[in-house]
């Protein structure tokens, strides 16, 4: 059987530790352990956290539109003039809201992801 030993330099001075730690009677902390998910899924996940604030503000300017299209589509058919030009630019900011929170949203995400920016303008 051919085996061979494992040789490494800090093996000598680690076990030499160890046993001084357990004679004094401290025990180390445990080595902290290798991260088991793969860097892009961390990065993913701290994405996740960091950009919470866009994402809702996204998601709340969505709702918003939706909500105002509802609005505008239901004044179209016996509202009067000015309900209609009111629904259209309720229609209109909700729309804007959109397109802002969408373009911080990607600002933040390129930021963490290595598509520079991380800041919104």
């Amino acid at each position: 059987m051919n085996t061979k030993t494992l040789q490494v330099s800090w093996a000598g001075p680690a076990v030499v530790g160890a046993l001084l730690f357990s004679a004094v009677g401290v025990t180390p902390r445990p080595a902290a352990a290798a991260p088991a998910a793969p860097v892009a899924a961390v990065t993913a996940a701290r994405v996740e956290v960091l950009c919470a604030k866009e994402a809702m503000a996204y998601i709340s300017a969505w709702i918003k539109y939706l909500n105002a299209w509802s609005d505008y589509i239901n004044t179209l058919p016996g509202g009067t003039e000015q309900e209609i030009l009111d629904s259209a630019l309720r229609l209109d900011a909700a729309a804007t809201e959109v397109g802002t929170t969408g373009f911080m949203l990607i600002n933040c995400l390129s930021g963490y992801l290595g598509g520079g920016g991380g800041g919104y303008f």
